[in-house]
């Protein structure tokens, strides 16, 4: 498929050609013009001699008749020219021999025809030279087209006799042409001037072909054919020439380009904008680029006289010099396959009507040696280049080429790259990068560039780990209080805190205290096994001292713990649905019954003692009704209230029973005090 260079607009003139018409309307003559027409004819021999006083005196016609006859016969061509008689005395002077008849008065003579006078009128025409036919008033081309070529008139030549051919064929189609309507021999006079000619605009393309030859074709068929039928000398000095001299003064050397068969990716003359479709998320390199003249919105390579590749906004300068000579104008880099494209400007041979011709090109392929990506600034890339890559290729491929880095230096790179492109950098085990971490600053930051991954120790430094601790410790919004591996040494930090050997409190001492601190001392030799750094650390080796002092401090108040010695704390619940167990238990174990415990008996024994009275009442109430009852079936109500009673008898056992049981347990409660009091 052929390869469009160029659409350009030309103009060829349609030539406006002003006609004039000189014709006279045909009657029948006078009996004297006619007379005259016969004498001139010499239809008369034996008057020859006689001249035109002697006609005149005999058919005694007045000299003003006879002047306006001829006048009128040598003004229409029917006779040949002869000097008008001033006066009557100049008819003696007109020999009748002066008169003859013109080949157009003998035809009108035959024809028993007069001509009337002389007409004029004028007609507009246009025409097309390459129709060599009038056409229709031409519209005006329209003003909005751009860079028209207007062409030589001297291309489009006109044909003087044609004009008159074709002004001839069109008077019949005049509104004053009518069957006695007659041109006069050369009555058509015509004016065709190029000044007053009106362009015709017409498009053509310039396309190259496979084997790179320059064609040149218009959609317009008439003008297409013009073209076709033209010299090729003619083809090139007045429509190539035109259609390439703005790429040609694009060029301002006379390098000559290399035509890359199978890389070639764009062709354009060489003012033109080459076709970068194909090459695709690209970044442009400039040589040796002022930052002030540069987009900003654009990203940019820019080679610079720097030591080092720096960042500037969406600008990337690396130290390196490359002189745009030799017609390379523009280089293309893509990130994600290390790929380099060339834009180079010069003349592409090509070839015209079979001969060489220079074409004023721009092409762009892709470069077989990338020698920008072995560029030290790209190939050991810093964090600059890193950042400016990170819109390019994938987090995780950048990732791979970042090295260790302090936290500080993380969150620098990230906020980089979010300043420069709008977008986070949050590759997956980005985590694994990171240098242990020194302080609390460091734990902060790190725990908001990666919300999500856990906070183990083994991310600190020695000294870190020393101090984390007591971060938790001190500061209960602190980010270490998230540390997993801290999480039961804080609990029971909190916990065992408040036990002071100088302040001792009776509500602490108890065995789960004891069992507390030793848990804590357990969990502390635990994790010093895996961060032997946690030693050392002030606020675990302060609480684990105080513990001690405390530890030692009860035990000089209390004896010490008989092991043996076997108890029984009985709750409530138990007491009430076991009764017959106390005495067995109290048997084997010293029986403790908490206060609270005391306290849910007593309850229970006043709530029995008013469920008695309100039952008795109910009996007494109820023995009442037996007695009230009168009926006409008294054995029937007798019944009913043995069967009451009954029932009320049962209910009265039960609360009886209930007496007796509140009595044991109340002895069981005495001596449950007693043997308190004796521990005490």
């Amino acid at each position: 498929m052929d390869k469009l260079l160029v659409k350009k607009t030309f103009s060829y003139p349609i030539y406006r050609a002003d006609t004039e018409y000189r014709y006279r309307k045909i009657g029948t003559p006078t009996v004297f013009a006619e007379l005259l027409m016969g004498l001139a004819h010499n239809d008369f021999p034996q008057l020859a001699d006689n001249n035109l006083a002697q006609i005149a005196h005999i058919l005694k016609l007045d000299f003003t008749f006879i002047r306006y006859t001829l006048e009128n016969l040598n003004d229409t061509g029917l006779i040949e020219h002869i000097d008008l008689p001033d006066k009557k005395d100049d008819l003696d002077k007109l020999s009748l021999r002066d008169l003859r008849l013109t080949d157009n008065g003998k035809k009108f003579y035959h024809e028993k025809k007069m001509p009337g006078r002389r007409r004029t009128e004028y007609a507009e025409f246009w025409f097309n030279p390459l129709l060599n036919e009038y056409i229709g008033k031409p519209k005006q081309s329209a003003s909005n087209v751009e860079d028209v070529v207007e062409l030589n008139c001297s291309l489009f030549p006109v044909n003087e006799a044609l004009l008159q051919q074709l002004s001839g064929l069109e008077s019949t189609n005049q509104k004053w042409f009518d069957a006695e309507t007659e041109l006069e021999h050369d009555g058509i006079s015509v004016t065709c001037d190029e000044d007053t000619s009106l362009p015709q605009t017409v498009p053509v393309k310039l396309t190259l072909d496979g084997n790179r030859y320059l064609n040149i074709d218009s959609s317009d068929k008439l003008f297409s054919q013009w073209i076709n039928t033209r010299d090729p000398q003619v083809i090139k000095e007045y429509l190539l020439k035109p259609m390439i001299s703005n790429a040609k003064n694009a060029l301002q050397g006379e390098a000559f380009l290399y035509y890359p068969e199978n890389d070639l990716l764009s062709l354009v003359l060489a003012d033109q904008e080459s076709d970068t479709r194909q090459i695709g998320n690209t970044v442009e390199v400039k040589f040796n680029g002022n930052h002030d003249e540069l987009d900003d919105k654009t990203p940019l390579i820019v080679f610079a006289n720097i030591a080092e590749a720096e960042l500037h906004g969406k600008h990337l300068f690396i130290p390196a010099r490359l002189d745009d000579s030799d017609g390379l104008t523009r280089v293309f880099f893509r990130f994600s396959d290390n790929t380099l494209f060339v834009e180079e400007t010069g003349y592409l041979e090509c070839y015209f009507d079979h001969q060489p011709y220079p074409l004023p090109a721009k092409i762009l392929y892709q470069e077989s040696e990338n020698w920008l990506a072995d560029l030290p600034a790209l190939s050991q890339p810093n964090m600059a280049v890193l950042a400016f890559m990170a819109n390019f290729v994938p987090a995780v491929d950048i990732l791979k080429k970042l090295p260790e880095m302090t936290i500080t230096q993380a969150v620098g790179f990230a906020e980089l790259i979010k300043k420069t492109w709008s977008k986070p950098f949050l590759p997956e085990n980005w985590e694994e990068k990171i240098e242990p971490l020194n302080n609390e600053n460091d734990l902060e930051q790190f725990a908001k560039l990666f919300p999500k991954t856990d906070l183990s120790l083994a991310r600190f430094s020695a000294e870190a780990q020393r101090q984390a601790f007591g971060w938790a410790v001190s500061n209960e919004k602190s980010t270490a209080r998230k540390i997993p591996e801290l999480s039961s040494l804080l609990a029971q930090h909190k916990a065992l805190g408040r036990l002071k050997p100088d302040e001792l409190k009776l509500k602490d001492i108890k065995q789960n205290s004891l069992e507390q601190i030793g848990q804590w001392q357990e969990n502390v030799e635990k994790i010093n096994r895996t961060f032997p750094a946690l030693k050392y650390t002030e606020v675990i080796i302060k609480l684990s001292e105080q513990l001690k002092q405390w530890q030692s401090a009860v035990f000089q108040y209390f004896e010490p713990m008989d092991l043996t010695q076997k108890f029984a704390v009985l709750d409530t619940n138990f007491i009430r649905h076991h009764p017959n167990r106390l005495f067995s238990i109290q048997a084997e174990r010293t029986v403790i019954l908490p206060k609270t415990v005391l306290g849910e008996l007593d309850y229970q024994k006043e709530k029995i003692k008013k469920e008695l009275g309100l039952a008795e009442q109910l009996l007494i109430e109820k023995s009442k009704q037996c007695e009230a009852i009168v009926s006409v079936d008294i054995d029937a109500q007798i019944a009913d209230c043995d069967a009451l009673l009954g029932r009320l008898k049962a209910e009265l056992d039960a609360v009886r029973m209930q007496l007796n049981q509140l009595n044991s347990k109340e002895r069981l409660t005495q001596i449950g005090r007693a043997s308190c009091r004796e521990r005490v």
